[in-house]
């Protein structure tokens, strides 16, 4: 009877987290769902995102003529357009709502953030510019890696820094 209260109570605070990332996730992509078409949609994608992969693409591939048209980078040999869901938003929303449900202080989840929100950027950068030198260079690649490597290799990299993080971050009453 001691042992089934005992892992009914170390399953509660698993239960709760869960509980509240799914519910976390739900409002933050519900809300960038609202924002499609809108001003705050076309920076964070456009003008955070996009304009600056042109640009480290640019500084890799200097003698390439690429250019952003609207949502598709485009050069003479090959057009990636970055539809909804491929430019990273996501990635960041689960990081937030794991920061946000797990239980820690307030200064922890703020680094947490801080540093997760610059890995986040830095993998839907890289991934990006991947992806156009694949259809550049390697279109029989495409497939695998626009497929399955690419789309999970952010997210299984922002999982480990999570568990890395929630590790180190344990608010002391969760301890």
């Amino acid at each position: 009877m001691l042992s089934e209260r005992s892992s009914a109570r170390s399953l509660s605070p698993s239960l709760a987290f869960a509980l509240k990332f799914v519910l976390l996730f739900s409002l933050l992509l519900a809300a960038f769902e609202a924002s499609r078409g809108s001003a705050i949609e076309r920076f964070l994608v456009e003008d955070c995102i996009l304009k600056p992969t042109m640009a480290l693409i640019h500084v890799l591939a200097p003698n390439e003529p690429i250019q952003l048209l609207g949502r598709t980078i485009s050069s003479p040999t090959s057009h990636l357009r970055v539809t909804r869901g491929c430019e990273g938003v996501e990635i960041l929303l689960l990081l937030v709502a794991a920061l946000a449900a797990f239980p820690a202080s307030w200064k922890m989840r703020a680094r947490g953030f801080a540093i997760g929100c610059a890995l986040s950027y830095l993998l839907s950068v890289s991934r990006l510019i991947a992806l156009h030198f694949t259809l550049r260079d390697w279109p029989s690649a495409w497939e695998a890696l626009h497929g399955l490597i690419l789309p999970l290799g952010p997210i299984v990299i922002v999982t480990l820094y999570f568990l890395h993080w929630s590790a180190t971050a344990r608010a002391p009453s969760a301890a």
